[in-house]
């Protein structure tokens, strides 16, 4: 195949980053519609809640997947061309998707396919500023990909509460195919980068994606054979990593311990965000307090839009701010959040859209900062494998938190003693055991940055300023 960029052409970041920007929001938009109607899926289809969680966790797992495929074909193959090639495929998902409403394994597939092209935009976005962008610039445009994140996820909520709930929800699979509208721009202002001849590491990659799916399997099952297959496929990918020269990332890359305890921390804090925001309060929201989809959506209205400004502003932070320090007020946030819906899980939604508004913008904070501790000590020449990777993590958490929280969701009965004090309704306290639960995984993240990122970094400063 032909690709690996040899001359840098000139950009005008003032039309393209706008192109690039709306295509991922449109993206991001189309994949959170269909987070939210998980529960009009269960009773549409008369399945479980954790069937109707494969078609966002293998979406997921797609999106995820397909971070570290376009990473490595942008080596080789314009990011002008990847994003041409992301919009076919979200379209003919889309169709495909809408006219086999009616067998849920179908629209599986058809999320899959749309998948594989929404899996594109943001890591291509990322990409096109690591190596356009000057150094100063790059804290700032990936400030705009937070902020577009929350627009997106705010958009996309409200789009999925209202057309499952005033229209029909496979209704949501046409409106990807306005996807098309953007193709013009994307191919007017987007550079014909220059290319040569290099080799695709297929194999590699297909490494990579059985590793992925073997542990988003167990997440969903949480069956020891499948955490045995996952351990055994990392064992091999290491393996090829570190025989094959020609492999598209080399094993001295997971030699970078600041880098691999980020990339952990990173898929341990962002699988709560799905589990509580995208999955829990939909379902506590529709069984706890009676309301329709629609009124769920616009919960968190304030709570992205908050955290868009959060995340337009998150350059500025940083100037007050260390990276370190944002992450570690960030995941307090978090945590302080969750103990909200975990205490008034049955006192109004007034407090709880207060406790969303808290934990989107503690994730707006988080983006930057962590995604610049983790690249700090990678090699230029790496960066885009590394936003890959990083971005697969990512993708693969929010399917995992998704996952785990479905199957919590299914027990039913899951009822701690020691939160009798929140409420005596059994239903209403085993979701607040469900969220006590993702307050004890916050908890592990943020631990473990201290552990494993903080103290090293604050060894590092202290060894500066006594060589200064």
């Amino acid at each position: 195949m032909n690709g690996s960029i040899e001359k840098t052409p000139v950009v005008n970041f003032s039309k393209v980053v706008p192109v690039i920007l709306l295509l991922m929001i449109f993206s991001l938009v189309i994949d959170n519609s269909f987070k939210i109607i998980s529960p009009d899926l269960v009773e549409y289809f008369g399945v479980s809640a954790t069937t109707v969680s494969w078609q966002v966790t293998l979406a997921g797992l797609v999106i995820g997947i397909g971070a570290v495929v376009y990473s490595s074909l942008s080596d080789s193959i314009s990011i002008r061309n990847l994003l041409v090639l992301g919009i076919v495929l979200i379209c003919v998902g889309s169709l495909l998707g809408y006219i086999t409403h009616t067998n849920y394994w179908l629209i599986v597939v058809s999320r899959i396919i749309q998948s594989a092209g929404l899996g594109a935009t943001e890591t291509l976005y990322l990409i096109f500023i690591a190596k356009y962008a000057s150094v100063d610039e790059q804290k700032k445009y990936m400030g705009f990909s937070t902020s577009s994140f929350q627009i997106a996820t705010v958009i996309g909520i409200l789009t999925g509460g209202f057309v499952s709930t005033y229209l029909q929800w496979q209704n949501l699979f046409l409106i990807p195919l306005l996807s098309v509208l953007i193709l013009p721009f994307i191919l007017k202002y987007l550079p014909k980068e220059e290319s040569k001849k290099n080799s695709i590491d297929v194999l590699g990659l297909i490494l990579v994606a059985v590793t992925a799916t073997s542990i988003m399997l167990y997440m969903s099952s949480f069956n020891w054979g499948l955490f045995i297959l996952f351990m055994v496929t990392v064992v091999g990918f290491l393996f090829y990593v570190s025989k094959n020269k020609n492999a598209f990332i080399t094993i001295e890359f997971f030699k970078n311990k600041q880098f691999m305890f980020v990339l952990a921390i990173a898929f341990i804090i962002y699988s709560t965000y799905s589990a509580y925001a995208l999955n829990t309060l939909s379902f506590m929201m529709t069984t706890i307090y009676d309301v329709n989809l629609d009124t769920v959506s616009l919960m968190f209205v304030p709570a992205c839009l908050s955290a868009a400004v959060v995340g337009m502003f998150s350059g500025k932070i940083g100037k007050y701010l260390s990276s370190k320090q944002c992450v570690y007020l960030a995941m307090s946030l978090m945590i302080i959040s969750l103990l909200i819906g975990t205490i008034f899980v049955k006192s109004s939604i007034t407090v709880l859209v207060i406790s969303l508004i808290l934990f989107s913008c503690s994730f707006a904070l988080l983006y930057a900062p962590l995604i610049d501790t983790s690249i700090k000590s990678v090699p230029t020449e790496k960066t885009g494998a590394a936003l890959g990777f990083y971005n697969l993590c990512l993708n693969i958490s929010m399917s995992a938190g998704f996952s785990y929280s479905a199957f919590l969701i299914d027990k039913k009965d899951l009822q701690f003693g020691f939160l009798s004090f929140v409420t005596d309704d059994p239903i209403a306290l085993n979701y607040s055991s469900i969220i006590i639960i993702i307050v004890a995984i916050a908890l592990l993240a943020i631990i473990l940055f201290w552990l494993l990122v903080g103290r090293k970094l604050d060894i590092n400063t202290n060894t500066s300023k006594r060589a200064a």
